[in-house]
Protein backbone atom coordinates (compact mmCIF):
# COMPACT_ATOMS: atom_id res chain seq x y z
CA UNK A 1 0.00 0.00 0.00
CA UNK A 2 1.09 3.74 -1.17
CA UNK A 3 -0.05 6.75 0.12
CA UNK A 4 -0.24 10.17 -2.26
CA UNK A 5 -1.02 12.76 -0.05
CA UNK A 6 -2.14 16.00 -2.15
CA UNK A 7 -1.94 19.58 -0.56
CA UNK A 8 -2.08 22.94 -1.68
CA UNK A 9 -4.07 26.12 -1.77
CA UNK A 10 -7.48 26.27 -1.55
CA UNK A 11 -9.16 25.68 -5.21
CA UNK A 12 -5.97 24.67 -6.69
CA UNK A 13 -7.70 21.60 -7.26
CA UNK A 14 -6.48 18.78 -5.04
CA UNK A 15 -10.14 17.17 -4.83
CA UNK A 16 -10.78 16.98 -8.69
CA UNK A 17 -7.33 15.51 -9.08
CA UNK A 18 -7.67 12.90 -6.47
CA UNK A 19 -11.09 11.96 -8.77
CA UNK A 20 -9.50 11.92 -12.20
CA UNK A 21 -6.22 10.18 -10.36
CA UNK A 22 -7.83 7.63 -8.90
CA UNK A 23 -10.31 6.76 -12.11
CA UNK A 24 -7.16 6.66 -14.32
CA UNK A 25 -5.50 4.72 -11.96
CA UNK A 26 -8.48 2.29 -11.52
CA UNK A 27 -9.07 2.25 -15.45
CA UNK A 28 -5.31 0.86 -15.72
CA UNK A 29 -5.84 -1.78 -13.23
CA UNK A 30 -4.12 -0.24 -10.01
CA UNK A 31 -6.13 -0.18 -7.24
CA UNK A 32 -6.74 3.17 -5.86
CA UNK A 33 -8.80 4.40 -2.28
CA UNK A 34 -9.60 7.77 -1.88
CA UNK A 35 -9.13 9.26 1.46
CA UNK A 36 -11.35 12.59 2.43
CA UNK A 37 -8.72 14.05 5.60
CA UNK A 38 -10.54 17.81 5.10
CA UNK A 39 -13.56 17.64 7.93
CA UNK A 40 -14.78 20.94 6.29
CA UNK A 41 -15.85 19.47 3.35
CA UNK A 42 -19.33 20.86 2.26
CA UNK A 43 -18.99 18.86 -1.31
CA UNK A 44 -16.85 16.08 -3.28
CA UNK A 45 -16.33 15.58 -6.72
CA UNK A 46 -16.03 11.76 -6.09
CA UNK A 47 -17.59 9.20 -3.16
CA UNK A 48 -14.75 9.13 -0.57
CA UNK A 49 -14.10 5.39 0.62
CA UNK A 50 -12.53 5.97 3.75
CA UNK A 51 -13.79 9.98 5.35
CA UNK A 52 -12.84 11.70 7.60
CA UNK A 53 -16.77 13.50 8.15
CA UNK A 54 -17.77 10.22 9.61
CA UNK A 55 -15.79 10.85 13.17
CA UNK A 56 -14.88 14.81 12.78
CA UNK A 57 -17.20 17.37 11.01
CA UNK A 58 -16.17 21.05 10.77
CA UNK A 59 -19.82 22.41 11.16
CA UNK A 60 -20.14 20.45 13.99
CA UNK A 61 -17.56 21.71 15.60
CA UNK A 62 -18.37 24.83 14.59
CA UNK A 63 -22.27 24.61 15.93
CA UNK A 64 -21.34 22.94 19.49
CA UNK A 65 -17.95 25.20 20.58
CA UNK A 66 -19.77 28.30 19.01
CA UNK A 67 -16.39 29.04 16.73
CA UNK A 68 -16.09 30.51 13.27
CA UNK A 69 -15.12 28.98 10.25
CA UNK A 70 -11.36 28.78 10.87
CA UNK A 71 -11.48 28.10 14.48
CA UNK A 72 -13.45 25.33 13.98
CA UNK A 73 -11.68 23.58 11.17
CA UNK A 74 -8.18 24.10 13.72
CA UNK A 75 -10.22 22.38 16.32
CA UNK A 76 -11.42 19.81 13.72
CA UNK A 77 -8.10 18.84 12.24
CA UNK A 78 -6.41 18.95 15.98
CA UNK A 79 -9.55 16.38 16.77
CA UNK A 80 -8.66 14.17 14.14
CA UNK A 81 -5.17 13.04 16.19
CA UNK A 82 -7.95 11.33 18.37
CA UNK A 83 -9.10 8.98 15.66
CA UNK A 84 -6.06 8.43 13.22
CA UNK A 85 -6.11 4.78 14.60
CA UNK A 86 -9.55 3.98 13.58
CA UNK A 87 -9.16 6.09 10.15
CA UNK A 88 -5.79 4.22 9.48
CA UNK A 89 -7.77 0.87 10.13
CA UNK A 90 -10.44 2.06 7.46
CA UNK A 91 -8.04 2.55 5.08
CA UNK A 92 -6.03 -0.27 5.66
CA UNK A 93 -9.28 -2.51 5.25
CA UNK A 94 -9.83 -1.31 2.07
CA UNK A 95 -7.00 -3.11 0.41
CA UNK A 96 -5.51 -0.80 -1.98
CA UNK A 97 -2.19 -0.84 -3.86
CA UNK A 98 -2.82 3.52 -3.35
CA UNK A 99 -4.41 5.42 -1.18
CA UNK A 100 -5.33 9.26 -2.22
CA UNK A 101 -5.24 11.60 0.70
CA UNK A 102 -7.17 14.75 -0.25
CA UNK A 103 -6.54 17.05 2.63
CA UNK A 104 -8.33 20.11 4.14
CA UNK A 105 -8.27 23.00 1.60
CA UNK A 106 -7.09 26.15 3.93
CA UNK A 107 -3.37 24.06 3.93
CA UNK A 108 -1.81 26.18 5.92
CA UNK A 109 -4.16 24.57 9.09
CA UNK A 110 -3.07 21.26 8.12
CA UNK A 111 0.33 21.50 6.99
CA UNK A 112 1.91 24.20 9.53
CA UNK A 113 0.20 22.96 12.59
CA UNK A 114 1.64 20.46 14.22
CA UNK A 115 -1.04 17.88 13.97
CA UNK A 116 -0.71 17.82 10.59
CA UNK A 117 2.17 16.43 9.67
CA UNK A 118 1.48 13.64 13.03
CA UNK A 119 -1.36 13.11 11.48
CA UNK A 120 0.32 12.37 8.04
CA UNK A 121 3.42 10.66 9.91
CA UNK A 122 0.67 8.27 12.01
CA UNK A 123 -1.26 7.50 9.16
CA UNK A 124 1.38 6.40 6.53
CA UNK A 125 2.84 4.72 9.32
CA UNK A 126 5.75 1.95 7.60
CA UNK A 127 4.42 2.40 4.52
CA UNK A 128 5.98 4.46 1.69
CA UNK A 129 4.44 7.94 1.01
CA UNK A 130 4.39 10.17 -1.40
CA UNK A 131 3.22 14.54 -1.25
CA UNK A 132 1.88 15.95 -4.24
CA UNK A 133 1.82 19.76 -4.11
CA UNK A 134 -1.03 21.39 -6.62
CA UNK A 135 -0.95 25.11 -7.59
CA UNK A 136 -3.50 26.84 -9.77
CA UNK A 137 -2.13 26.96 -13.11
CA UNK A 138 -3.56 30.53 -13.75
CA UNK A 139 -2.18 31.33 -10.33
CA UNK A 140 0.90 29.83 -11.44
CA UNK A 141 0.96 32.08 -15.05
CA UNK A 142 2.40 35.67 -12.93
CA UNK A 143 5.63 35.77 -12.23
CA UNK A 144 5.71 36.84 -8.76
CA UNK A 145 2.40 34.73 -8.15
CA UNK A 146 4.43 31.53 -8.95
CA UNK A 147 7.60 32.82 -6.92
CA UNK A 148 5.21 32.99 -3.73
CA UNK A 149 3.80 29.34 -4.49
CA UNK A 150 6.80 28.13 -5.11
CA UNK A 151 8.34 28.94 -1.49
CA UNK A 152 4.69 27.40 -0.16
CA UNK A 153 5.82 24.08 -1.98
CA UNK A 154 8.90 24.65 -0.17
CA UNK A 155 7.44 25.20 3.12
CA UNK A 156 5.56 22.06 2.41
CA UNK A 157 8.38 19.84 1.53
CA UNK A 158 10.16 21.30 4.81
CA UNK A 159 6.72 20.50 7.15
CA UNK A 160 5.70 17.11 5.51
CA UNK A 161 9.01 15.68 5.22
CA UNK A 162 8.03 13.40 2.36
CA UNK A 163 9.31 13.02 -0.96
CA UNK A 164 7.19 15.87 -3.07
CA UNK A 165 6.24 16.26 -6.49
CA UNK A 166 4.76 19.93 -7.64
CA UNK A 167 2.49 20.08 -10.24
CA UNK A 168 0.26 22.76 -11.98
CA UNK A 169 -3.50 21.18 -12.27
CA UNK A 170 -6.15 22.88 -14.50
CA UNK A 171 -3.33 23.01 -17.81
CA UNK A 172 -6.74 22.56 -19.81
CA UNK A 173 -7.26 26.33 -18.74
CA UNK A 174 -3.73 27.60 -20.18
CA UNK A 175 -3.10 28.82 -24.16
CA UNK A 176 -0.21 26.64 -24.99
CA UNK A 177 2.34 30.03 -25.23
CA UNK A 178 1.34 30.58 -21.65
CA UNK A 179 2.39 27.10 -21.22
CA UNK A 180 5.32 27.37 -22.81
CA UNK A 181 6.13 30.60 -20.50
CA UNK A 182 5.33 28.59 -17.76
CA UNK A 183 7.77 25.55 -18.46
CA UNK A 184 10.62 28.50 -19.75
CA UNK A 185 10.76 29.93 -16.23
CA UNK A 186 11.05 26.65 -13.99
CA UNK A 187 13.19 24.91 -16.39
CA UNK A 188 15.68 27.92 -16.86
CA UNK A 189 16.60 29.69 -13.38
CA UNK A 190 17.55 32.88 -15.73
CA UNK A 191 14.18 33.25 -17.37
CA UNK A 192 12.40 32.77 -13.67
CA UNK A 193 14.44 35.26 -12.33
CA UNK A 194 14.20 37.76 -14.98
CA UNK A 195 10.57 37.80 -15.17
CA UNK A 196 10.04 38.54 -11.29
CA UNK A 197 12.58 41.36 -11.43
CA UNK A 198 10.76 42.67 -14.96
CA UNK A 199 7.22 42.35 -12.79
CA UNK A 200 8.63 44.57 -10.25
CA UNK A 201 9.50 42.49 -7.46
CA UNK A 202 12.55 43.08 -5.00
CA UNK A 203 16.16 41.36 -7.04
CA UNK A 204 16.71 39.50 -3.14
CA UNK A 205 13.63 37.70 -3.69
CA UNK A 206 13.81 36.67 -7.42
CA UNK A 207 17.22 35.06 -6.14
CA UNK A 208 15.58 33.46 -3.75
CA UNK A 209 12.60 32.15 -5.66
CA UNK A 210 15.44 30.48 -7.74
CA UNK A 211 16.64 29.10 -5.03
CA UNK A 212 13.49 27.75 -4.18
CA UNK A 213 13.06 26.43 -7.04
CA UNK A 214 16.68 24.28 -7.45
CA UNK A 215 15.60 23.29 -3.93
CA UNK A 216 12.46 21.41 -5.43
CA UNK A 217 14.14 19.65 -8.10
CA UNK A 218 16.21 17.01 -6.49
CA UNK A 219 18.79 15.27 -7.89
CA UNK A 220 16.59 11.69 -8.08
CA UNK A 221 15.70 10.30 -11.30
CA UNK A 222 12.17 10.68 -11.38
CA UNK A 223 12.93 14.60 -10.99
CA UNK A 224 13.43 15.23 -14.59
CA UNK A 225 11.22 18.27 -13.96
CA UNK A 226 10.81 20.28 -11.45
CA UNK A 227 6.66 21.00 -11.69
CA UNK A 228 4.76 18.95 -14.30
CA UNK A 229 1.22 19.93 -15.57
CA UNK A 230 -1.90 17.85 -15.07
CA UNK A 231 -5.67 18.50 -15.77
CA UNK A 232 -8.84 16.43 -14.10
CA UNK A 233 -10.52 17.53 -16.65
CA UNK A 234 -8.93 16.32 -19.57
CA UNK A 235 -6.36 14.15 -18.09
CA UNK A 236 -3.81 15.67 -19.86
CA UNK A 237 -0.41 14.49 -17.75
CA UNK A 238 -2.52 11.94 -15.48
CA UNK A 239 0.00 8.80 -16.90
CA UNK A 240 3.11 11.50 -16.36
CA UNK A 241 2.70 11.62 -13.01
CA UNK A 242 1.44 8.30 -12.10
CA UNK A 243 5.16 7.19 -13.77
CA UNK A 244 6.66 9.88 -11.64
CA UNK A 245 5.15 8.52 -8.02
CA UNK A 246 5.70 4.58 -9.77
CA UNK A 247 9.88 6.02 -9.36
CA UNK A 248 9.47 7.73 -6.13
CA UNK A 249 7.53 5.08 -4.34
CA UNK A 250 8.56 2.00 -6.42
CA UNK A 251 11.25 2.34 -8.88
CA UNK A 252 9.35 2.14 -11.87
CA UNK A 253 7.86 -1.21 -11.43
CA UNK A 254 4.19 -0.49 -11.44
CA UNK A 255 2.32 -1.61 -8.21
CA UNK A 256 0.30 -4.66 -9.91
CA UNK A 257 3.82 -6.76 -11.37
CA UNK A 258 4.64 -6.53 -7.44
CA UNK A 259 1.44 -8.10 -6.31
CA UNK A 260 -2.66 -8.49 -7.44
CA UNK A 261 -5.00 -5.27 -6.91
CA UNK A 262 -8.14 -6.66 -5.09
CA UNK A 263 -10.01 -3.52 -6.66
CA UNK A 264 -9.59 -4.60 -10.17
Amino acid sequence: MYYVVLVGPAGSGKSHLVDALGDWMEFNEVGAARLNLDPAAEWLPYEPDVDVRDYVDARSVMQKYKLGPNGALVAAVDMIVEFIDKIREDVEATGANYVLVDTPGQMELFAFRDSGPYIVRELVGSHKAVTVFVMDAVFASRPTSLASVLFLALSTRFRLGLPQLNVVSKADLLQPEIMEEIEERLNNPDELYSSIVASGLDPLMAEAAVKALEALAPSDAYATTPIRFVSAISGFGLDDLYAALQQVLAGGEDFYTEEPSPRR
